[in-house]
């Protein structure tokens, strides 16, 4: 599920020995994690060595060091770290200046302007490589899942892509676990294709709402304290991760805040949203709502509010996120209701 720029990028990790530093970043999170993997896996059984920013923000000299540093064993190693802001600056400076590197760095950062300080260094820089990772249109999507669906034999017209991509937000990983459901149910394969058809999917993907966080999502960002809690209340029986939903509600800011920029320069919210091929039907008057309850500055500061947030709830124990998560939306949604 990529396209050629793409593919050329992740084969890089094996053939340019001159980058110190692999850079994902991007609107499309499901997207940067699964390049990242990809690149691992083309580094075969190379050792793993995890650094968390805030250890490179209070010891800038560690991300070089971990890059320069032989395994005891002569074994291949790749550093592996996430960067949440520009805490990483100095560390990524003192990297580049390497002139030679043992362990290839792959990062990951989130939606960095332009203005960012540590995006320019890294798309300026010879020693480094960067791939951006907007989100998709669903065209686009709808091609990535039958793209991927070809590859494990399996076959589906356009409109049922289009579907598989919405049902799973456009999140890649979540359409590959799809059709890799689907590809078992059939038992297909390349040199065993088979043809998906409609009704077996809504069997196998439980349309009815597992795990399905959209809803809930349009009750907080529309201000509706009392959807909010039954939403919370379905989501907590199905076990649905914390994380997952703080991912899923950065990307519908994410995009809201695309689509607001053009209602500031005169559009019409119905029309914008109409305009917009990945937002479903069903959804948009969802978001002609929240497109008229938040602001572009609102919007810039709850996206910040909610990487603090899943940084957050990646530090503390699990039961704990939950309360903590379920606390913060809402908290949100009482700002969106008082947004009108």
């Amino acid at each position: 599920m990529s396209n050629a720029k793409e593919r050329g990028f992740i084969s890089a990790i094996t053939t340019r020995s001159d980058i110190r530093l692999f850079f994902i970043f991007g609107q499309d999170e499901s997207a940067i994690a699964d390049i990242a993997s990809q690149m691992a896996a083309q580094l075969g059984g190379a050792e793993r060595i995890d650094i968390d920013s805030d250890r490179i923000r209070n010891d800038p000299a560690l991300l070089a060091d971990e890059a320069s540093a032989l395994s005891l064993f002569g074994d291949k190693r790749y550093v592996r770290v996430n960067f949440r802001r520009e805490e990483a600056l100095a560390a990524v400076e003192n990297l580049l200046e390497l002139d030679s590197c043992v362990n290839p760095v792959i990062a990951t950062a989130g939606n960095l302007t332009k203005t960012s300080k540590l995006r320019k260094l890294v798309e300026s820089h010879p020693r480094a490589l960067s791939h951006i990772c907007y989100l998709p249109e669903e065209t686009d999507a709808a091609s990535a899942v039958m793209g991927y669906a070809a590859t494990v034999g399996l076959k589906l017209d356009r409109s049922l892509a289009a579907r598989i991509a919405r049902y799973t937000h456009q999140d890649r990983k979540l359409a590959q676990a799809e059709i890799e459901k689907l590809a078992l149910y059939y038992d297909a394969s390349p040199q065993r294709p088979a043809t998906v058809d409609v009704t077996t999917f809504e069997a196998l993907s439980a349309e009815t709402g597992e795990e399905n966080v959209n809803g809930l999502i349009n009750q907080v960002m529309n201000g509706d304290l009392r959807g909010t809690g039954r939403e919370l209340v379905s989501a907590h029986n199905l076990g649905v991760d914390a994380i997952r939903i703080t991912r899923a509600l950065q990307r519908r800011v994410t995009l809201l805040a695309a689509l607001r920029a053009k209602v500031d320069k005169g559009s019409n919210p119905g029309a914008v949203v109409k305009a917009t091929r990945s937002i479903f039907w069903k959804d948009a008057d969802d978001f002609v709502n929240q497109l008229g309850r938040w602001t572009s500055a609102r919007l810039v500061g709850l996206n910040g509010h909610l990487l603090d947030l899943e940084s957050k709830l990646m530090s503390v124990r699990e039961g704990l996120g939950v309360i903590i998560l379920e606390e913060e939306l809402i908290r949100i949604a009482r700002a969106a209701a008082r947004s009108r």
